[in-house]
């Protein structure tokens, strides 16, 4: 089994600045990204060595659970003699360094210490472990090592001594690039600066936002990013959501009113909030294991499309009888499929609802919504033939 070993041990030099270990990065604290890292390292156990028990930690816990993990906080190193055993791994991540994900899990596959060249890892207050190397804030180490732990004073830093008793026991070092630093992919008690560089950075890889193909979630995406950047996320993913659901609940009313270019143009709306929200909601779960997605999100997923149907049967004309209801639901099938099927640079295309209801505004205003929603289907139908992956 693999376990954890995280610390929230750490004082400033001075009280008044937040410790390390509860700096934030793109609305989650430091630790919280090393627990994602933790159990993105397949660790099942996760320890945290705490002075006391507050809500900082047990916000942690829940974290840790809500991804299947145990968590357990310790005052005294000595128990983890208690938790570890000797065939177990310990995955070992220092406080108030915020590591690169991706050489974590490359490097410590199997046990070893992660190191930076001394010049200029010494600079930044990296702890030396030789003439050439200081150490990273992370190693992987058997967990016989803990044996040696309980027979130190209880008084020790146990990171650091770990790190001692991995070098002595001859685990193997992995050199880091020195780039990790100087482009802040890897902090140790970061500076207001250097969390908002790496900030930058994180948004920007862990956004995956739609290409152009898809006009609309393009830009709506590439504006929720820029919020996401200028808010550090926090409840904004929430306020998307209630706003998104607060323009179709309008579109609705809007419809039931006979208003249907008004309820298209706030159907736009709410599929550009939703989308602002999806985007916004994948960089702050960046990195968890299992992100629990808000209810009244999966119920915007569900209802976006109903909604829709709703409005372009209120457009059609009267006479048209169940011609109504079918045309917008092939058409959005039809969508569906391709979401599904397509190949994977194009499904978004076929998830771009921002597009669709531009398209329906203008058509609902000249009120010909029926024929442009039949001619769409039609060409969502011939490009599914150009755009489906190819069946092996």
């Amino acid at each position: 089994m693999r376990i954890a070993l995280l610390s929230v041990l750490h004082s400033p030099a001075d009280i008044r600045t937040v410790p390390a270990p509860f700096r934030k990065l793109a609305g989650a604290r430091l630790v919280d990204r090393q627990l994602d890292i933790a159990l993105a390292g397949g660790c099942e156990t996760v320890a945290c060595l705490a002075n006391t028990v507050g809500r900082e930690v047990i916000a942690l816990q829940h974290r840790a659970e809500a991804a299947g993990a145990r968590f357990i906080a310790l005052r005294d190193p000595h128990k983890l003699s208690g938790i570890v055993a000797a065939q177990d791994e310990l995955l070992v991540l220092e406080a108030g360094v915020l590591p690169d994900e991706e050489s974590v899990l490359r490097h410590l596959a199997k046990p070893g210490v992660l190191v930076f060249p001394e010049d200029p890892a010494i600079a930044r207050g990296y702890e030396r472990v030789d003439a050439h190397f200081a150490w990273a804030g992370a190693l992987l180490v058997r967990g016989n090592a803990v044996e040696q732990l309980a027979h130190l004073p209880g008084d020790v830093d146990a990171p650091s001594a770990l790190l001692r008793i991995a070098l002595q026991s001859g685990t193997r070092t992995y050199p880091l690039e020195r780039r990790l630093l100087e482009e802040h992919g890897w902090l140790r008690d970061p500076s207001a600066e250097e969390l908002a560089a790496r900030e930058r950075s994180w948004v920007s890889g862990h956004a995956d936002v739609a290409p152009f193909t898809a006009p609309g979630l393009a830009i709506a995406e590439r504006l929720g990013v820029r919020l996401a950047q200028d808010t550090l996320v926090g409840n904004l993913p929430r306020i998307l959501a209630l706003s998104s659901a607060i323009a179709g609940l309008l579109a609705l009313t809007s419809a039931a009113a006979g208003w249907v270019v008004l309820g298209f143009g706030l159907v736009a709306l709410a599929a550009i909030f939703f989308a602002m929200e999806e985007v916004v909601r994948r960089v702050a779960h960046a990195g968890q294991l299992r992100p629990q997605v808000p209810l009244l999100v999966r119920a915007l997923t569900v209802l976006l499309d109903p909604l829709l149907v709703i409005l372009i049967a209120r457009a059609s004309p009267e006479d048209s009888e169940w011609l109504r209801l079918f045309v917008p639901i092939v058409l959005l099938g039809l969508l569906h499929l391709g979401e599904r099927n397509a190949a994977r640079s194009w499904r978004r295309s076929y998830a771009d609802r921002v597009t669709l209801t531009a398209l329906l505004v203008p058509a609902a205003i000249f009120g010909i919504v029926q024929p442009v929603v039949a001619i769409l289907a039609l060409a969502v139908l011939l490009s599914l033939f150009l755009t489906s992956e190819p069946q092996g």
